[in-house]
């Protein structure tokens, strides 16, 4: 989840935790454990499906068991969050290999996204339970629908009353309406239900980082790691509080916890990218922002990122206004021409080009896409570009 701009800006982490005590990120449940070794994923590496004939590839699933496994032969190298959802990339019968972890996650603790809501109202018709009640919220969450979520979340609340995974994820849901207050209500409970909860501690940090309380936000994210040293989450986002106090070098050394942890992380490249290109460092950017692109092809945000660098950057050493057009371009068909951040990108990169007659002509778009938030320095954009001059920044 971003915050800001997306070219060059800090991306925070949120999680959405089970309702067992402490299921995070990184803390797999022993039923997801024992339910996964009842396929076998060393056999899915050798029979792949064909794409045109499997209707899951391509498609995203959301996670229903806390810790469900992703495996590869010799390891398992991810241990999904309840919620969580991926991009199906190939499949072999039960098993659905998610590229972006780079392992085999079994089917059975999955729904497909797009049938999520209908098929878990059709169990909750069978089994009105708290369980159920709980897990149609995350899919109300995962579709963006916050207010049919909270309702559910209630539910499961008033069936089996302060259960901490589940005030979590209410929370988090009213985080997402921008109900900071709501929000920090329910992390407090659901901390004070299980006080190692280290998952709501780092969400209450991001209310905290949303209303500028930095050092709040400082205070729960060293508790969360104290919990827990290997929460890249948390650290990525104490790197974007670092960030936001112009402590670049700290904000750097969390961000690369962050990777070393996981290193596909791509918010966390992107992250140091923009904290590197504050200390002056943009041979080290512009090396996380295609590192960010090899290991995610289809995001936009790295590519959008890579450009808006290429454009504005003040070194005429690392400015590359051809690659930077070809970038942003990339980034609008990524974004269907309707995201006013790489309609923005673009702009800048015709106007590092001196094509000032383009570059008008997309910031006039983009102002047209953008929020009235965004106006204002969209404006200045217009202005600096009607001026004949390069946005620099």
């Amino acid at each position: 989840m971003r915050t800001g701009r997306q070219s060059m800006k800090n991306t925070i982490a949120f999680g959405i935790t089970a309702c067992t005590i402490c299921v995070g990120v990184l803390a797999a449940a022993d039923e997801g454990q024992q339910k996964a070794g009842s396929g076998d994923a060393t056999a899915a590496t050798s029979q792949q499906t064909d794409p045109a004939n499997d209707a899951r590839i391509g498609k995203r699933v959301i996670v229903t068991e806390a810790g469900a496994p992703l495996r590869t032969p010799d390891a398992i190298v991810w241990k999904a969050y309840l919620g969580e959802t991926f991009t199906v990339s190939l499949t072999n019968s039960e098993w659905l290999w998610i590229a972006e972890k780079g392992g085999w996650l079994w089917e059975k603790q999955t729904v497909m996204f797009d049938a999520a809501i209908p098929e878990l109202t059709e169990r909750l018709k069978k089994e009105p339970t708290a369980e159920n009640y709980h897990l149609r919220g995350i899919a109300y969450s995962a579709h963006q629908q916050y207010d049919k979520a909270i309702a559910d979340y209630t539910q499961s609340l008033k069936l089996t009353p302060n259960t901490a995974g589940v005030l979590n994820n209410r929370g988090q849901a009213q985080y997402f309406q921008n109900n900071y207050d709501a929000a920090i209500r329910d992390f407090d409970a659901a901390i004070s239900a299980d006080p190692k909860h280290f998952v709501a501690m780092n969400n209450r940090a991001l209310c905290y980082i949303a209303r500028q309380d930095y050092p709040a936000a400082l205070r729960d994210l060293n508790a969360a790691l104290k919990l827990n040293q290997e929460y890249p989450e948390a650290l990525n986002n104490r790197g974007v509080v670092h960030s936001a106090l112009n402590n670049f070098k700290a904000a750097i050394k969390d961000y690369s916890a962050a990777l070393k942890i996981d290193d596909k992380y791509i918010d966390a490249y992107g992250n140091r990218a923009y904290a590197y290109r504050q200390q002056n460092q943009l041979t080290e950017a512009v090396a996380d922002l295609r590192t960010a692109m090899e290991k995610a092809p289809l995001d936009f945000k790295p590519v959008n990122d890579l450009a808006w660098m290429l454009a504005t950057v003040a070194d005429e050493s690392v400015q590359n206004p051809e690659e930077a057009i070809k970038l942003a371009t990339s980034a609008c068909q990524m974004t269907q021409y309707a995201n006013w951040n790489t309609l923005d990108t673009l702009a800048a990169a015709y106007a590092a080009a001196g094509d000032f007659e383009s570059a008008q002509q997309w910031i006039a778009t983009a102002i047209e896409k953008a929020g009235d938030a965004e106006k204002p320095g969209l404006q200045k954009h217009l202005e600096q570009i009607q001026a004949g001059q390069r946005i620099v920044k």
